[in-house]
Order: C-alpha cells, then structure tokens, then sequence
C-alpha cells in the first residue's frame, strides 16, 4: 500500500516538473520571438535613400509615398515571365501596420516588392513572401 501511494506521489511529481518545464520552455521562446523579432518602424522615420554596397543597388523612399528603385538585379525582383530586362524603377510605397513596406512599381511586369523594415537603418528586400530575403539595404548617412 506505501508503495502504491509513493508511486502517485512520483507520478504526480513527475507531471508538475514536466509542467515547470513546460512553461519556463514556453516563456523563454515567447521572450526570445519579442527580443529578436524587428518591431514597427514608424513610416516617417523611412524616407531616405537605401543602399547595398555590395551591388550599389539602392531604394529611395521619398516622403511624399514614391519611391524609386535603382540598379537592382532580376534576382532581387519579380518580374513576369522571369527573363524581360529590368531598367531603373519607380512607384509608390505604402507601410503596413507590421514591419513591412510595400513597393508597388508603376511598370506593367514587375510584382510588389515587400521591403521588410528592420529599423529606419537597414530594410530588406523581400520580392516573394515565401521565398528567401534577397537584398540587404542600409540607409546612406544624412538622407
């Protein structure tokens, strides 16, 4: 009889330290998704120029919602068909109420872009939301 009651007494020990577990694991994603995850970027801290030094590809978003694309590749973009040339750009941009801009072009063939606003410093450009990041822009000093 002891020996069935120290086994309940196990057990139950057993399940509020799988909870404890449980919920220290939880909280420490949840706090690790907040901390790592980019934030809103106010809309009228973005206007400037973006840069890529690498490709000196650059995103110009002016204040009053155009923007204009220079340099940028057919692998940053998407463009219809995948193989017309891709010159210089422009259009409109639009924040939304999360961490994204979206660069609506005024040329026919040329997708939305989403610019993934990481701070008012550094945006991504992200041409597919389910494919991968494919430019890293940061902003040029005193735009």
């Amino acid at each position: 009889m002891d020996t069935q009651v120290g086994m309940k007494r196990a057990r139950g020990a057993g399940r509020s330290g799988f909870v404890t577990v449980l919920v220290a694991l939880m909280t420490v994603l949840v706090s690790g998704c907040i901390g790592l995850g980019p934030g809103h970027v106010d809309p009228e801290a973005l206007p400037g120029v973006y840069r890529n030094e690498d490709t000196g590809a650059e995103i110009r978003l002016g204040a009053d919602g155009r923007f204009s694309a220079i340099g940028l590749s057919q692998d940053d973009v998407e463009i219809d068909g995948g193989t017309a040339a891709l010159d210089d750009f422009g259009g409109t941009w639009n924040p939304t109420p999360s961490n994204f801009v979206y660069l609506e072009p005024e040329r026919d063939g040329i997708s939305d872009i989403q610019l993934w606003t990481v701070s008012s410093e550094k945006v991504y450009l992200h041409p597919n939301v389910e494919g991968p990041i494919s430019l890293i822009l940061v902003r040029v000093e005193g735009s």
